[in-house]
């Protein structure tokens, strides 16, 4: 009696080791399929829509991007400043900041910020994000980011002239590409020109 009391002991203890161990499995495989990555695969389009953002970190002016004038044409990172009641060399506002490219093709338009205050304002860009991320094989945007510093002069308007590129065979509908603008003070963008500047070429080298 008692050795048939022990097999069925032994044998209750097994299924519910064995019963145990295959939820806990069975678990942390549909835990680890919900952390896998889903896959994407851009496809190759007529058209990719292009949208240009900006963040500002203490910096008080904003970025706006507009067409090229019809009056004259300008070079690819040409910088410059109008003052109030001039001929600006630019025309009118991009909508919603919004640009569209073909693949293989280029766009040349200006990033433009007005400083109606009395006082000068120096920023800086940090390097630019692209999303989707797998959206960014194959495009270039030749903009602000080339470690160099700016000054918007007061009671003037800033611009400066700069490009985006799509390789022939981009893949992909849309990019979202975004800037972060820094303002600094005139002694830090001084000592970057003075030191730092020297040393890292910029993307215009």
């Amino acid at each position: 009696m008692k050795k048939k009391l022990h097999r069925h002991t032994i044998a209750i203890w097994s299924f519910l080791f064995f019963l145990t161990f295959s939820c806990g499995g069975e678990g942390e495989k549909n835990e680890h399929s919900h952390l896998e990555p889903a896959i994407s695969n851009p496809q190759k389009t007529s058209k990719v829509s292009i949208h240009i953002q900006w963040e500002t970190t203490m910096l008080p002016l904003q970025m706006e991007i507009r067409e090229p004038s019809g009056a004259q044409t300008l070079a690819l990172w040409t910088t410059g400043s109008v003052k109030e009641g001039k001929q600006p060399p630019f025309g009118d506002l991009i909508p919603e900041s919004k640009l569209v490219l073909k693949p293989g093709s280029k766009k040349q338009f200006l990033l433009v910020m007005k400083n109606p205050t009395d006082t000068p304002v120096y920023f800086f860009a940090a390097p630019h994000s692209a999303l989707p991320a797998e959206h960014s094989f194959g495009f270039k945007f030749k903009c602000l980011c080339v470690n160099h510093a700016f000054t918007v002069l007061p009671k003037e308007t800033w611009f400066r002239v700069v490009e985006i590129r799509l390789a022939p065979d981009f893949l992909g509908d849309q990019l979202t590409l975004k800037h972060n603008l820094i303002g600094i003070s005139r002694e830090r963008m001084l000592q970057f020109e003075k030191s730092a500047g020297r040393s890292l070429p910029s993307e215009m080298d």
